[in-house]
């Protein structure tokens, strides 16, 4: 599954920041949850992995997840633009390890700390 196309837009985004807009009318924020859509944590991390897949070249699968904190929601309607900012990002053998922060409207949103494995 694509979400980066379908659930978000790029708005602009280099190896380091990307920001992005969320599409408050994708399915699935009718049922995630109805009256008050949240982005599910799930997408959140496959974003991430497709965000790096971009500025790798690789094809990548979650490997592991060394922190993972989400602060406050994500929301298509109340925090819709989002400022993904990757700290740190290394590539050793076949594993890109990332970290950094997902901000909305000016507040740390999401920290992560997260290993993909290359699966090309």
């Amino acid at each position: 599954m694509r979400l980066l196309d379908e659930m978000f837009e790029m708005v602009s985004g280099d190896r380091q920041k990307a920001v992005l807009r969320l599409n408050a009318s994708h399915p699935i924020y009718a049922i995630h949850f109805p009256g008050n859509p949240i982005t599910p944590g799930v997408c959140i991390v496959q974003l991430l992995g497709e965000l790096l897949e971009r500025h790798t070249a690789h094809t990548l699968e979650l490997s592991k997840i060394v922190n993972l904190k989400f602060v406050h929601p994500l929301s298509p309607t109340d925090t819709p633009l989002l400022t993904i900012d990757f700290s740190s990002v290394a590539t050793e053998g076949d594993t890109v390890h990332a970290k950094g922060t997902i901000e909305a409207n000016g507040q740390v949103a999401t920290k992560f700390s997260l290993i993909f494995r290359c699966k090309e």
